[in-house]
């Protein structure tokens, strides 16, 4: 069954290099596991709370166990350390699909005026 996860990021923009090494070597962690970036959105303003992330990025793997094969393989926890300095905010959170929230009325109402 797929795995979603949501990347919560912020990039030190004076840890390039950092950055670059794990790039390197993430990258083909992802694509062994079958790894899939669905979106990726940059964060523009808050509305309620503090902004400790900058992007967030969407990926979908295959099954748990791809997730896995990536966060807990030795290329991963080699570069730990530079993932440290290139990501001052740095969070990996699982999401579940939960069933679809009921939108009232009144809501549907308004989006339907708004196009």
């Amino acid at each position: 069954m797929t795995v979603t996860l949501m990347a919560l990021l912020s990039v030190d923009e004076d840890a390039q290099e950092d950055l670059a090494i794990y790039m390197r070597a993430t990258s083909p962690l992802l694509k062994r596991a079958g790894a899939v970036i669905r979106q990726r959105f940059r964060v523009n303003s808050v509305v309620v709370g503090n902004q400790p992330a900058r992007s967030v990025v969407i990926v979908d793997y295959p099954d748990q166990r791809a997730v896995d094969s990536v966060f807990q393989s030795p290329e991963y926890a080699a570069v730990k350390e530079n993932r440290d300095r290139a990501f001052p905010f740095y969070q990996i959170t699982v999401l579940q699909n939960d069933a679809p929230v009921e939108v009232s009325a009144s809501a549907r109402q308004q989006n339907d005026d708004s196009h």
